[in-house]
């Protein structure tokens, strides 16, 4: 409309067999206009110089002056043209370009909304779990009250069962966690030695480690030799020759359990070997399975032929010591099979019925040791489930309020506070507290909220290094690079 009430329209003829020149139609109505005039004052000045010129001469003059002045505007309105499409381009460049930045922002800005209601309903969770606590503790408190004296003393009965059980339940779980522990220790020990050697390669290594236990704890012993016999088949991998008796010892560095291939090869070259009544098969870091419920176990062949399993031995603080106590077992045990009679014969057969016996509790106190875990899980499921009802009561309240204060808290912070990075003084939050109640005052606003729960949202959505956290749980929060505004 207002382009219309700019210009005016005019009439033009043309010849018949003529069209207008390629582009006119996208001219400007001041182009149009140039055109027209530039064009016109050619044909004039064309028109008066060549007068004293024939007809045809001033037509082709006429002609090629129009032509030059055609070239000259059509090259403008090319230029003209070929600006406005670059000009065009870098608009949309910078569109997209700020478009694309909003966008981010705004993922940004979510992102961070999203976080702070994350770590605010964490903390409401984390006190709803400790007023759960204590409700509960009263809740039993209550119930005891109730109970008469019977009642009582059965239900103290059964809350010392409970909490032997539980105490129980604890050093089981620091048992594994130890057991987890040295577990991985163990593996990371072995990776970082073997670096994912060969099985040769590791094998050689622990028989290296077991050579200088050894040689080191029986150095003093009389008549002590090691013979290295890795080489020869049947012969395990040494011969420890003391005054007494010889034992064929085979050493194991796995990141498993010896398994019983192993225990069986170790029987075999004990029976090949008839003049050795002892052999010892010795695991570095691991255990050996089946015989693993102490340091050292024996199993009996025969009469005359013992093996004696040795678990994990580097992992005492002194392995040499561990291999002490094995040889003197070994020398009491050669004492009573090398003697003659039947009083020796009846203290070994003494020795195995007791090992039996031994045997035999050890396998009920496993099965009670299951029976008792089984009742520990059906306590942990009981307790699991009482956990859940409070967190049902507790969650709509908990959200309702959360919901309610986070945002009214997020307004008066925005309204009156300030970033400063220059400022160098610390606001406490029991201030803030107290201006943002004489703020809902000023509002007539009720306040359910209390300064532990305003602390709390503080936290949510200001950034860590913004703020100090108190030892207590009443200390007052310390808030870096923010003034109240004046």
């Amino acid at each position: 409309m207002e382009h219309s009430a700019l210009v005016k329209k005019i009439t033009c003829f043309i010849p018949e067999n003529e069209n207008l020149p390629e582009g006119f139609s996208q001219c400007s109505p001041q182009e149009v206009l140039t055109i027209i005039k530039t064009g016109y004052s050619a044909l004039k000045i064309a028109k008066a110089e060549l007068q004293e010129i024939g007809n045809e001469d001033v037509i082709q003059t006429v002609r090629r002056e129009l032509d030059k002045n055609h070239e000259i505007v059509y090259e403008s309105l090319k230029e003209k043209i070929s600006k406005l499409e670059r000009d065009l381009e870098i608009k949309t460049e910078l569109y997209k370009t700020v478009l694309t930045n909003q966008e981010e922002k705004l993922e940004n800005q979510l992102s961070r909304r999203l976080s702070a209601q994350q770590t605010v309903f964490d903390r409401i969770q984390s006190a709803n779990n400790h007023e759960r606590e204590q409700l509960q503790t009263e809740i039993i408190r209550l119930k005891e009250a109730q109970k008469s004296a019977i009642a009582e003393k059965a239900m103290g009965i059964v809350h010392r069962d409970l909490e032997n059980m539980r105490t129980i339940l604890s050093e089981k779980d620091k048992q594994n966690e130890q057991m987890k522990g040295v577990f991985e220790r163990a593996i990371e020990k072995i990776d970082t030695i073997t670096q994912k050697k060969s099985v040769v390669s590791i094998g050689k290594m622990g028989e290296t480690q077991f050579k200088n236990i050894a040689e080191s704890t029986f150095r003093d012993f009389e008549g002590f030799e090691l013979v290295d016999v890795h080489s020869v088949g049947g012969q395990g991998d040494f011969h420890l020759k003391f005054g007494e008796f010889t034992v064929l010892a085979d050493s194991k560095l796995y990141s498993h359990k010896v398994n019983s291939t192993s225990r069986d090869k170790i029987k075999r070259d004990l029976k090949k070997n008839e003049h050795i009544h002892f052999a010892w098969l010795v695991s570095m870091d691991t255990m050996i399975d089946k015989f693993d419920k102490a340091p050292f176990m024996f199993e009996w062949l025969s009469e005359k032929k013992c093996v004696c399993y040795v678990n994990h031995l580097l992992k005492y603080e002194e392995p040499g010591e561990m291999l002490r106590a094995v040889y003197y077992c070994c020398k009491i045990l050669y004492g009573i099979i090398s003697g003659n009679g039947d009083e020796n014969l009846t203290e070994i057969n003494k020795l195995k019925e007791r090992e039996l016996k031994i045997r035999e509790i050890a396998q009920k106190m496993v099965k009670n040791s299951r029976e008792r875990e089984t009742l520990m899980t059906q306590f942990r499921t009981n307790f699991d489930k009482n956990d859940e009802y409070i967190r049902e009561i507790l969650d709509g309240e908990t959200n309702k309020m959360a919901g309610e204060c986070f945002g009214e808290v997020v307004k008066w912070w925005n309204e009156n506070m300030v970033a400063d990075a220059e400022n160098t003084e610390k606001l406490k939050s029991n201030v803030l507290w107290n201006q943002y109640k004489k703020y809902l005052e000023t509002e007539n606003k009720e306040n359910t909220l209390d300064a532990n729960g305003f602390k709390n949202i503080l936290c949510s959505f200001l950034h860590e290094s913004k703020i100090v956290r108190p030892k207590t749980k009443g200390g007052a929060l310390e808030i870096m690079g923010y003034k109240i505004k004046v």
